[in-house]
């Protein structure tokens, strides 16, 4: 397998790797089924592209305790390019069709620094790397994978996504299959015979389907008109979205829209004993620890509410083809979290929520999503950024990642970390991916980790900030934990 060309010591960029494409072909993934449009979970990702020029890409890094060979790595590549996450979106000429996930061919290359880092730079490297990556739905590049040697003898990997192409869940089982195939050394599927000639646009490019999308897109919209008209006219049927405190604009509390960053890991027996000592579940705990930043930041002093946005895995099965299944729901908390207390508040906000969303019990906004698809974005961004905004906190727990996740090579995961943020934040615009702090939390059978990002400049000014603040706020809880 030739390697890239050298680099200076002093650059971590490194040129694409040759990893067999040219020898394989083109790719082709199978979509199973048939071609797919962009359902209602995807139109936040599509909007914030098209009115905002935001694209938000979603991350998972390992750091594995070994070398990992160059033809594995190659391997792993051509295996991504046979999964899910390789597609390419086709925009409608149709006005107000939605756009079409169709077949990608050429793979993303696969990017291998030659300048060797202090494990100690892990993190640093790996979020320079989501923050510059430069991903397109449309050219068919969702996705990328890069690596990096440390001077201890360590492999940096990082797997970045549109989340476009993907939710958390979608990324990490993604992940997960071509890893576990790479180490079976089973061989990246070929493309299908002629797939270079074939017209994969035929589906995207029928103007009967387009047209009979839009009509369906039309239709959906009046349908979610009438709802929420019948919902005001019963005098407010339904979910009432909670309602944050006042704060002043965000472009005042984070002029730079600069985010700070910090991660925490916890042995998963210690995380689960804490969590039911204080009455609660692991997830309740996960929302506990987050949203306790909100206090002991100043941001939102006790008795101030916190609004709290939870997304909930909608997917029907291993084989739901939708490229994202989350809804979310909110909670809003008042005298919660209090360290080391009982989780049972959160617990039962949290239960109420999802038996809500689980009823059809929506907020009168998430029945106007098609509304996306017929009118231009830029007259949508008053409408939709109005009221009460982003969540305080947002707090995704995308559960128990498989084992095959973890393995590589011969060499094992000693972190492992989900993530994601909004590339092309315009400082100059008063909008901004998130208010108070986002986080994510994976688990496996050793280790619950979380992810945390402060987007508040004025509360979390700086990553070791923010890192103190956690490291408080895990050990008023007691647990046994890592920062970093």
């Amino acid at each position: 397998m030739r390697a890239a060309s050298a680099i200076r010591a002093t650059d971590h960029t490194a040129e694409p790797v040759d990893d067999g494409s040219a020898s394989h072909g083109r790719y082709r993934t199978d979509l199973s089924r048939r071609d797919i449009r962009l359902n209602d979970a995807d139109t936040t990702y599509w909007f914030l592209h098209r009115a905002l020029g935001w694209d938000v890409v979603l991350q998972l890094v390992w750091v594995m305790n070994g070398p990992i060979a160059p033809d594995t790595l190659a391997l792993l590549n051509r295996q991504l390019a046979a999964g899910r996450l390789h597609r390419r979106l086709i925009v409608p000429r149709m006005p107000g069709a939605r756009p079409v996930w169709t077949n990608a061919y050429q793979a993303p290359a696969l990017v291998v620094d030659h300048a060797e880092i202090d494990e100690a730079e892990a993190d640093d490297w790996a979020a320079e790397e989501m923050a510059t990556v430069r991903l397109d739905a449309e050219a068919g590049r969702c996705w990328r994978l890069r690596a990096i040697r440390c001077a201890s003898g360590a492999t940096v990997i990082s797997l970045c996504a549109l989340h476009l192409v993907a939710d958390g869940r979608t990324l990490v089982t993604a992940a997960a299959a071509a890893m576990a195939a790479t180490d079976r050394g089973a061989p990246a599927p070929a493309p299908p015979a002629g797939a270079a000639e074939r017209r994969w646009s035929r589906f995207a490019h029928s103007l009967v389907s387009d047209a009979r999308d839009a009509a369906a897109q039309v239709h959906a919209a009046a349908g979610g008109l009438a709802r929420v008209a019948g919902s005001t006219l019963r005098g407010g049927a339904g979910v009432v979205e909670p309602v944050a405190a006042n704060r002043a604009p965000i472009i005042e509390r984070s002029p730079q829209a600069r985010w700070a960053r910090a991660t925490a890991s916890v042995p998963t027996s210690e995380w689960d004993r804490v969590a039911a000592n204080a009455g609660g579940t692991a997830n309740s705990l996960f929302i506990a620890t987050v949203t306790g930043l909100l206090r002991s930041s100043g941001y939102a002093p006790v008795g101030d509410p916190i609004k709290v946005g939870i997304p909930v895995d909608r997917r029907d099965g291993e084989d739901d083809p939708r490229t994202n299944a989350t809804a979310g729901v909110s909670i809003v908390l008042t005298d919660e979290p209090v360290p080391g207390g009982t989780l049972h508040t959160i617990r039962r906000a949290c239960k109420q929520a999802f038996v809500a969303l689980a009823a059809g019990q929506r907020p009168a906004i998430a029945h106007l999503q098609s509304m996306v698809w017929l009118i231009p974005p830029a007259w949508l961004v008053g409408m939709v950024t109005a009221g009460d905004g982003m969540p305080d906190a947002m707090v995704s727990n995308l559960g128990a990642v498989p084992a095959a996740a973890g393995q590589l090579d011969g060499a094992t995961a000693c972190r492992f970390v989900f993530r994601g943020m909004a590339q092309g934040v315009d400082p100059d615009l008063p909008y901004r991916f998130g208010d108070g702090v986002q986080s994510w939390l994976t688990r496996t059978d050793d280790r619950v980790t979380f992810a945390v990002f402060g987007c508040d400049e004025e509360y979390f000014d700086s990553d070791e900030h923010l890192r103190t603040l956690l490291d408080d706020e895990l050990t008023a809880w007691g647990l046994v934990h890592e920062v970093w």
